[in-house]
């Protein structure tokens, strides 16, 4: 049967291969009751334009004036239509083949909100600190509102062509980073403080003299007090008592000493820190001439109240920052020491009252005083002394000494000879008897004492007690005079 004039409706007009021939499409348009013909002939050439691009619509000959826009365009030929697409495809951009550069392509398209397109400088994108040329234009600052970090990856990066502000007054905060690199500012205070643990002891050295004053002669090394000696004063005695301080740099030259020495009450008598210290200057000081790191001086400390002290030596504008506590405090309490008296030789008697007595030649020591867990902390033992002879001393024409001994065979204490030095090294005589001897050991130093007449004099040895220890007394022959001594009590630090 004959398929000419047969009429088909479609929705829309099927491809040109699904296409009959020598039939009417009908073709529904869309959101209409209305609908559009479209004839094909026997050989399947479409006689009226169908919706969307055909063969057909290229050919100049061709007209379709059914859509308002081209109309409103001013297209209403074919050949019109075909030539303003062939304009709009010259505009068109081709699809890239090859790599460029900047220099050579400088543009990239840009779209606006509309879709609209503009050319755009190519170097702007992917732009940042590290790639961009700032200037100093309104809006080419860079604020950033979160976190954010450079790699260097070890490679240099520098900040240059800054104005040096050295002499300006505000500019004094520093940029610092932490472990991690993180940068944040900082008043110096944490990078000064952990400098000196990163000095090395030469390089303090180099810095402390870096740091002298145009006028300074001498080594600027700060002041140090190790070790206050005795540790404690009795202040209900009414004479003079002395204190020794050993340490570094107390002074810096002996003959034009240019030193200041202050006590503080740091503490009251019960432990209990005083919001601001009480400060003493000390004027009566002296130096050993052959020890310049050990300062002495006697003060009547009834004067003073109860409490713990701490001292201060100034030199050259340096101060040492602290010291050792002195004890200062009404009837110190010692241990009574009841000695036993053992290997007697020579003229060697015990009295009455259990002292060793010695009219002539002979020795005598006693049992064990202090053990050496005892000493570990620090001692001092009290020792009572009497000499027949008054003025210089009993007249003993050899060595006579009470000292502290040990197994080791070292002895700290005095020796007798005309006049009274302490042993084992001489440093000097006393013009009278002596009435009590202190034999100290206290942070590795031994310090003796000899209260003579109300008067003391210290001296220190730096041998440390490792055997325990034991009061010992020997003299030579000959001479006039006889002294007896005893250990009467014992004070363990």
């Amino acid at each position: 049967m004959s398929n000419i004039g047969k009429i088909i409706r479609v929705n829309a007009l099927p491809p040109e291969q699904e296409r009959e021939n020598n039939v009417i499409y009908q073709v529904a348009e869309p959101g209409s009751a209305t609908y559009t013909d479209y004839a094909i002939d026997e050989n399947g050439d479409l006689k009226t334009s169908a919706v969307g691009l055909q063969q057909e619509d290229l050919k100049d000959s061709s007209i379709n004036i059914s859509d308002p826009a081209l109309l409103a365009a001013g297209i209403s030929t074919q050949k019109e239509y075909n030539t303003d697409t062939r304009e709009k495809l010259d505009n068109k951009i081709n699809k890239p083949s090859k790599d460029g550069s900047l220099q050579d392509y400088p543009k990239v398209l840009g779209l606006d909100h509309n879709g609209n397109t503009a050319k755009l400088p190519a170097g702007d994108l992917g732009k940042n600190v590290a790639n961009s040329t700032l200037t100093s234009t309104a809006g080419a600052g860079l604020t950033l509102g979160d976190s954010w970090g450079i790699n260097t990856s070890g490679l240099p990066y520098s900040i240059t062509g800054l104005a040096d502000v050295s002499n300006e007054a505000l500019f004094n905060t520093l940029l610092t980073q932490n472990a991690s690199g993180r940068i944040g500012k900082t008043n110096g205070k944490q990078p000064f403080m952990n400098l000196p643990s990163s000095l090395n002891d030469s390089e303090k050295v180099a810095w402390r003299k870096g740091m002298r004053l145009s006028n300074e002669l001498y080594s600027t090394g700060q002041p140090r007090i190790d070790s206050v000696i005795l540790p404690f004063i009795d202040n209900s005695l009414t004479f003079t008592q002395y204190i020794t301080l050993i340490g570094l740099n107390l002074f810096v030259d002996n003959q034009t000493p240019n030193a200041k020495l202050v006590m503080k009450r740091v503490k009251d008598i019960n432990g209990n820190v005083l919001a601001t210290p009480e400060e003493y200057d000390i004027d009566n000081f002296t130096v050993l001439q052959n020890m310049p790191n050990i300062l002495n001086f006697g003060l009547k400390w009834n004067a003073y109240p109860q409490g713990y002290y701490q001292f201060f030596c100034t030199h050259n504008l340096l101060t040492n920052l602290s010291s050792p506590e002195l004890l200062v405090k009404q009837g110190v309490t010692f241990s009574a020491l009841n000695p036993v008296w053992q290997d007697l030789t020579g003229s060697a008697q015990v009295d009455s009252n259990n002292n060793i007595v010695l009219p002539a030649g002979g020795s005598a020591r006693t049992n064990i005083l202090i053990n050496t867990p005892q000493m570990i902390n620090g001692f001092v033992v009290k020792c009572s002394v009497s000499t027949s002879v008054t003025g210089i001393g009993a007249n003993f024409a050899g060595h006579t000494r009470f000292t502290m001994k040990g197994d080791d065979g070292l002895e700290y204490g005095v020796t007798l000879t005309g006049n009274l030095d302490f042993y084992p090294d001489a440093v000097g005589g006393f013009a009278t008897k002596v009435d009590v001897l202190y034999i100290s050991y206290y942070n590795g130093l031994l310090t003796l004492a000899a209260e003579v007449n109300g008067k003391t004099r210290v001296f220190a040895v730096t041998s440390i007690p490792s055997v325990p220890r034991y009061f010992y007394a020997t003299r030579s022959d000959g001479g006039i005079g006889s002294f007896a001594a005893k250990p009467t009590e014992l004070l363990l630090l």
